[in-house]
């Protein structure tokens, strides 16, 4: 399997999970996202010029056809219980696609990999299913949420294969793509997902091809400035690299330390006072 780099000026791909108020324990992740939140970054990329693709427009790309210079898919990973309640239906509103990424041996249940968020729910495969014919695909987060690392062929076969077998079984439709969590992936986990024949796999910062193709983070600390930050070549290619050397991360860390510092244009504050 050929591991072909991604261009630099390929289309974003955003990642989010959770969506509301911050529970009462924390979040110590940065994963929720306020409605607000999320209201006054879709206005900001609409106001920006950014035109939101459709996963066949995204695969497309990949394949070598050309993308709008300003481009971005929208993912999220897990299947909270906000997701449905909050995140679907202002993207349905704004006519804008997306990909959600679900594990399906724990839809329905309380999040078992962070003991911190063990009071958050997931949504359950029937709700999940409801998605069907909607915006938002669903593609494949594992079988359970493992880390797709070091992993055997009969691990694979759960975790790539059964799992996606599932989530079709769900949906009534192929599960062409992948989220891995945390993340994690090695060599063998990524041609898994080629042998497997997913279309595509996503990381986070670290890109490595087409089966490990990198995120933009969003995080709930991050100030509108700090989201258009994130959607520059700039932050692209200081993630890339800095996630590959352990010096330059710190590097990365001290110029995100700088940009939150960054006082938010007035029309960007006017957007958020008016809910986008």
């Amino acid at each position: 399997m050929t591991e072909r780099r991604m261009s630099w000026r390929m289309p974003r791909v955003l990642m989010y999970h959770n969506f509301g108020e911050a529970p009462a324990a924390g979040d110590p992740e940065s994963l929720f996202i306020t409605e607000q939140m999320f209201r006054d970054q879709l206005a900001l990329l609409r106001r920006r010029g950014w035109r939101a693709l459709t996963l066949d427009e995204f695969l497309a790309t990949l394949d070598g056809a050309p993308a709008p210079r300003k481009s971005y898919l929208v993912t999220i990973d897990d299947g909270h219980e906000s997701v449905l309640r909050t995140a679907a239906p202002i993207l349905e509103e704004a006519g804008i696609p997306s990909v959600l990424f679900v594990p399906p041996s724990v839809l329905g249940g309380p999040i078992t990999w962070n003991p911190v968020y063990a009071a958050e729910q997931l949504s359950s495969k029937d709700e999940i299913a409801t998605l069907a014919g909607s915006l938002m695909e669903v593609g494949v987060h594992s079988w359970d949420h493992s880390r797709m690392f070091g992993m055997d062929t009969e691990e694979l076969d759960l975790h790539v294969v059964r799992a996606r077998d599932e989530v079709a079984k769900m949906m009534g439709y192929p599960a062409r793509s992948f989220a891995y969590p945390f993340g994690t992936h090695d060599a063998t986990a990524r041609r898994a997902m080629a042998d497997a024949g997913y279309a595509v796999s996503f990381a986070v910062a670290r890109e490595h091809g087409r089966f490990a193709v990198d995120r933009i983070f969003v995080k709930s600390h991050d100030s509108l400035a700090m989201f258009q930050f994130k959607l520059s070549l700039a932050y692209r290619a200081a993630s890339r690299v800095g996630g590959r050397t352990p010096w330059l991360r710190h590097k990365v860390r001290a110029v995100l330390q700088l940009v939150k510092g960054v006082r938010q244009p007035s029309t960007d504050r006017q957007v958020s006072q008016k809910g986008g």
